[in-house]
């Protein structure tokens, strides 16, 4: 296989593992509060990502590998009653393009549809009084995104995945809190992986956050979080990549609430990556809206 096109086929590899460890799971600080019965919403999320150089165990190799990603996510949800808790439902789509560089330039920019994710929340324990929530979530992402298997890149996986995630979030001090979540994806096969039409499975895939929320001013707030991801060996064709995800990640978040909604601007990237694509930098901006 000729140089640049092994980088393809590796990069579209490690991308099924990035879509899902960095794109859909991510809790955004203050996300555990309980919401509140009967509201509806709607989320538009636009993010903007560079990734360079490719790491196998650890080691950066030679070639420079360069993809740029794009994405707007449409997100829209309500929040219903069951037994006196806040149950949470949205569907979430996304517009995706990528635009290889470096050696990788001579690969063909792509665009289109994303895989649909759906979301189903409920929070166990809600204590508004002392500002202390628990809840849990189960995901769904339905292959619903525009893949074709001669293709290099694609932007749907086709394949469905299932994740588990559950989180707290209790204060600090008066004006700050903090917030832990663990979730973890499930994998379904893609029998028409690349080319050659590999069978590609995957093993489940585990991501820790953590962050701490400040009220700098009333309606503003200002977030560090952490990410750790561990998992998600790949198998082509039942043999082992050897191939895990181990990946730390950082965010910074400020946030403008107001009364029917709120507005975010988020910065981050990678600080460690075991295996992969290295994410340099990473902007997002959100807007919310209540209904």
């Amino acid at each position: 296989m000729p140089l640049n096109n092994r980088y393809a086929y590796l990069v579209l590899l490690f991308m099924n593992s990035f879509t899902t460890s960095t794109l859909a799971i991510d809790l955004q600080p203050g996300d555990l509060r309980a919401p509140k019965i009967g509201i509806s919403f709607a989320q538009f999320i636009l993010q903007q990502s560079n990734w360079r150089g490719r790491y196998v165990h650890g080691q950066l190799q030679s070639g420079d590998p360069q993809l740029e990603t794009s994405h707007l996510f449409t997100r829209v949800g309500h929040v219903f009653e069951m037994v006196e808790k806040p149950l949470l439902f949205f569907a979430q789509t996304p517009v995706t393009a990528m635009q290889p560089a470096g050696s990788l330039a001579d690969q063909d920019r792509v665009s289109g549809i994303g895989d649909t994710m759906f979301l189903l929340a409920l929070w166990p324990y809600a204590n508004r009084d002392t500002q202390t929530y628990f809840g849990v979530g189960a995901y769904l992402f339905a292959p619903t995104g525009d893949y074709h298997h001669d293709e290099k890149f694609n932007t749907g996986e086709n394949r469905y995945r299932g994740a588990l995630q559950m989180g707290v979030q209790a204060p600090l001090t008066t004006r700050s809190r903090w917030m832990l979540a663990l979730d973890t994806v499930w994998y379904g096969e893609n029998a028409e992986f690349g080319s050659r039409r590999d069978l590609l499975e995957k093993a489940p895939l585990t991501t820790a956050q953590v962050n701490v929320q400040y009220d700098v001013l009333p309606g503003y707030a200002l977030a560090a979080s952490y990410f750790y991801t561990d998992g998600g060996e790949t198998t082509l064709n039942t043999v082992r990549q050897h191939d895990p995800t181990r990946l730390h990640r950082y965010q910074l978040t400020g946030t403008a609430y107001f009364s029917s909604g709120r507005i975010v601007v988020q910065y981050g990237g990678d600080l460690e990556t075991e295996n992969g694509l290295f994410e340099d930098n990473r902007l997002i901006l959100r807007y919310m809206r209540y209904f």
